[in-house]
């Protein structure tokens, strides 16, 4: 009974749909495509002020930038970049990625990084990248 009214509590409060427009797509003299999305996602985050609130999912724009070549054997290969915004203002988040598409599914498999990127006057303009890690993604 708890589950099921939780489940439900936590769909009323989920955007309508569609929350997103289409992605747009670009031919580079028929050697490259580009592909751009801006999407919302629910993404994680912590108030750092009141950090013993715990973690709390919020919905955060992403802008998604996707280069693929056109070639036949090279087509399943993409260069990606997403960017959002991420714990606060000041603070933007960027990840480039190399990204592999399983032939005949939805699902990538790659490699990216985390650039983190500060925009205030006491950090100047200070940036921070993390390890690059592996990721699946995909509609499963």
């Amino acid at each position: 009974m708890i589950t099921s009214a939780m489940l439900a509590l936590w769909f009323v409060q989920a955007p309508p749909l569609p929350m997103t427009a289409p992605p747009r797509e670009w031919d580079l003299a028929g050697v490259f495509v580009l592909k751009q999305e801006k999407f919302l996602t629910w993404a994680p985050s912590i108030d750092l002020s009141r950090p013993f609130r715990g973690w709390e999912y919020e919905l955060k724009p992403v802008w998604r930038l996707e280069l693929t070549p056109t070639h036949r054997q090279l087509a399943h290969v993409s260069l990606g970049l997403d960017s959002a915004p991420a714990a606060g203002k000041e603070i933007g988040l960027l990840r480039p990625k190399l990204q592999f598409r399983v032939p005949g599914t939805e699902v990538r498999i790659g490699v990216q990084s985390t650039v983190l990127a500060f925009f205030t006057p006491a950090l100047a303009g200070g940036r921070r990248v993390m390890r690059p890690m592996g990721f699946i993604s995909g509609r499963f």
